[in-house]
């Protein structure tokens, strides 16, 4: 629980930024996501040791080329599939070859779904007929409110470790911790302003866990390069990998969910 206030504070700071980003305008979201992208694929590659701007110029293809120019059934369908088939695959090689030695496929893989989230973002952003922040408000504060609550119950009561080999801090009690925190947060979006219907419980289940699986996968990448925090850019936090590693991860199946119900 040390340094709790400098967590606290920097990450209000950079909840505040997304929010007012989030409800003020398409374009105001636009810039601010265009720099955590920047930010956050600069550490990545500094993970890696490796650098490939041809993925920066996607994400900014993306997130900046008008909506009606490039966006059909044919290239959303391409880039879901080629996110879901990379995070799944990263998803297995950690819960179950977390010793490979291709190295630089993983890493390949992980750069798709990271670069394709971004885009998935400004997706939601934009989800529905009208301009919807609120899907995107909730898609973020309620990853927050999982990790806070992650945070604070597994640092008070944790015992069992996740993966200790890979994140010695993650305990199975500040996951369930999280876990109930989101639901909760969830049923009563539902109950105010009935966005989800009967499938609340549904997101309020999927944020915890691939809020986890996201966090998981980052310190596994940061585990095999021998460092602690991607960058040091949020105090508290790190860098902007770390403070984002959940909703990246999670855009895509958010997204998905969006679009099923």
């Amino acid at each position: 629980m040390k340094n709790f206030w400098t967590r606290f504070l920097s990450g209000l700071l950079y909840a505040l930024l997304i929010t007012i980003s989030v409800f003020y305008s398409k374009f105001s979201f636009k810039v601010l996501i265009t720099i955590f992208s920047t930010i956050v694929l600069k550490e990545y590659f500094n993970l890696i040791n490796f650098k490939n701007y041809f993925f920066l110029l996607l994400v900014l293809f993306f997130i900046w080329t008008p909506r009606d120019l490039i966006i059909n059934d044919y290239l959303i369908i391409t880039t879901c599939i080629v996110s879901l088939i990379s995070s799944i695959y990263c998803t297995i090689l950690l819960f179950f070859k977390r010793n490979f030695k291709y190295s630089k496929i993983i890493f390949s893989f992980s750069l798709l779904y990271i670069t394709t989230s971004f885009f998935f973002m400004v997706q939601i952003h934009e989800h529905g007929t009208d301009f919807s922040p609120l899907y995107l408000f909730i898609f973020f504060s309620s990853t927050w409110v999982n990790n806070i609550f992650a945070y604070l119950i597994g640092s008070k009561f944790g015992k069992n470790k996740i993966l200790e080999e890979i994140s010695p801090n993650k305990t199975w009690e500040g996951f369930f911790g999280g876990f109930f925190a989101s639901l909760t947060f969830i049923y009563f979006v539902e109950y105010y302003f009935n966005l989800f219907k009967n499938y609340w419980i549904v997101l309020g289940s999927i944020i915890p866990i691939l809020s986890l699986i996201g966090d998981l996968l980052q310190s596994l990448y940061k585990r095999r390069a021998k460092i602690k925090d991607s960058g040091n850019l949020i105090p508290g936090h790190g860098g902007a990998y770390d403070r984002m590693d959940s909703v990246i991860y999670s855009a895509l199946y958010y997204y998905l969910f969006l679009k099923l119900i």
